[in-house]
């Protein structure tokens, strides 16, 4: 056995080089829920829609990674998976955390959680799946009537101070804000994101993408070069653009007509009385991890 640089050099009798596979997203791709399927105790419920992760335990954090779709994604293909550690995101966060994972940019600025990124190599990587969340989330900047600037997640603009200056932005620009919004999402949002896409296939991992908001679906379509890596959901002889209609619309107000057993709130084949949550149920991750791995077929 030889070696370089004093440090040994390993010859392995297996020929594949097993990588393992990113998964980016939000608490769908996280996995918030699917720890009430443990049945465990020591399991407590915070208030409606909520999360507290004070309440959840190590056990409660075991199960759920056993059970999401990236460990069912990833124990199909023999491998194993990297999530980010905290529940939740943005894509821009997304974008943000997995770019410097893969580029040893360990800066103390970028600590999501007081957790570091991951120490990533391109080589240790065969894919990047890439799952949307709203994209109201991520930041844009502005310059005030009063010339202040600011960078803001669009979602602030629901709540003061900023709905007036926003209000107030947009009117001293003579700014439409349904083609704003239209022009945010496709070329702030999604660009950023391909972008990213673009930049992992440049190193030869290859990549996919899909969406939680239907909202997206239209400017993946307009874009062969993300309509090639764009996946859809089969189910119960019908397919879904995204994760929302495949769920069901309007799940956070009404149980859905069809498919009720892939939210949490809404599986009452699991539970007798139902947790407060309508993220996906145990059964969409098994549905979402069915058309990933169809999706990509093989991967080396």
């Amino acid at each position: 056995m030889g070696s370089i640089k004093g440090q040994y050099m390993i010859s392995n009798t297996n020929s594949r080089v097993n990588k393992g596979i990113i998964f980016a997203g939000c608490s769908f791709t996280w996995g918030q829920g699917l720890y009430y399927y443990s049945n465990l105790p020591t399991l407590k419920e915070p208030p409606p829609d909520k999360f507290d992760p004070t309440m959840l335990r190590r056990s409660h954090i075991k199960f759920m990674e056993a059970n999401r779709y990236p460990r069912l994604v990833a124990n199909h293909f023999n491998t194993y998976e990297y999530v980010f550690h905290n529940n939740g995101g943005s894509n821009e966060g997304a974008v943000n955390y997995w770019k410097k994972s893969l580029s040893h940019q360990f800066h103390e600025e970028f600590n999501e959680g007081r957790i570091p990124v991951q120490n990533l190599n391109y080589s240790e990587v065969s894919c990047v799946v890439f799952q949307l969340t709203q994209w109201q989330r991520d930041t844009f900047t502005f310059t005030h009537p009063d010339g202040n600037g600011y960078t803001i997640p669009f979602n602030s603009t629901w709540h003061d101070p900023w709905t007036k200056r926003w209000e107030e932005y947009c009117n001293s620009n003579n700014i439409d804000a349904s083609e704003w919004m239209d022009n945010f999402i496709e070329n702030k949002v999604l660009k950023n994101v391909k972008e990213f896409l673009l930049q992992v296939e440049d190193k030869g991992i290859r990549t996919a993408i899909f969406t939680w908001p239907n909202e997206f679906v239209k400017y993946i379509l307009k874009d062969k070069w993300l309509t090639d890596r764009f996946i859809t959901f089969d189910y119960k002889n019908n397919n879904f653009t995204s994760i929302e209609k495949l769920m069901g619309e309007g799940v956070m107000h009404n149980k859905p007509s069809v498919s009720p057993e892939l939210t949490i709130k809404w599986d009452e084949e699991h539970f007798n009385v139902t947790p407060k949550d309508h993220h996906p149920s145990l059964k969409c991750h098994e549905v979402m991890a069915e058309n990933i791995i169809r999706f990509l077929g093989d991967v080396k």
